[in-house]
């Protein structure tokens, strides 16, 4: 057989293998696939002439050159900085994301809860049950209304859900 046929049909064989191996390390499998080829070819010139399985050499040098280059991949240090020519390291943005962060979950949180009040005491007691609102305290909504006990529970999620679509800030935190 021709190099490129065997190397076409070995590319085939070993994607379970490197699907596994990327998905094992956390890697971009279509990387981890173009170096895999990249490697078949480079290992070509290398075969034994009197091999007897070129599929199983090839596996073999593939599988230890992708450990090999995950080895010899160089760690990133938080504290190193982002370029040469500023001071600002991978840490600092780190943390700027991360207030970010904690600002966006506690604007959602604060609408969220502004958006709950306005529903009948029971909803709120099946929201904080059945979503898991830990921080959240129920109150007695401002407007009074006819209040059915009850409920099914599908009925009070289907008002919640039609109370948060109404509602133009929980809209806004969509968008």
């Amino acid at each position: 057989m021709e190099r490129d046929d065997i190397i076409v049909q070995m590319f085939h064989e070993f994607r379970p293998m490197i699907f596994n191996f990327a998905r094992r390390f956390e890697l971009e499998f279509e990387d981890v696939l173009q170096d895999a080829a990249l490697i078949m070819l480079e290992v070509w010139s290398r075969i034994p002439a009197e091999c007897a399985n070129i599929g199983a050499y090839l596996n073999r040098v593939v599988r230890s050159e992708l450990y090999r280059r995950l080895r010899r991949e160089n760690t990133l240090s938080l504290d190193a900085p982002i370029s040469a020519d500023t001071t600002e390291t991978f840490a600092d943005m780190l943390e700027v994301f991360v207030e970010q962060d904690s600002r966006r979950s506690e604007q959602v949180a604060k609408t969220v809860h502004s958006a709950l009040r306005t529903l009948s005491l029971e909803v709120q007691l099946h929201a904080i049950d059945f979503y898991g609102l830990g921080s959240y305290k129920p109150a007695l909504p401002r407007t009074a209304r006819k209040v059915a006990y009850g409920r099914e529970k599908r009925h009070m999620r289907e008002s919640l859900k039609r109370s948060f679509r109404k509602d133009p800030q929980v809209l806004a935190l969509m968008s």
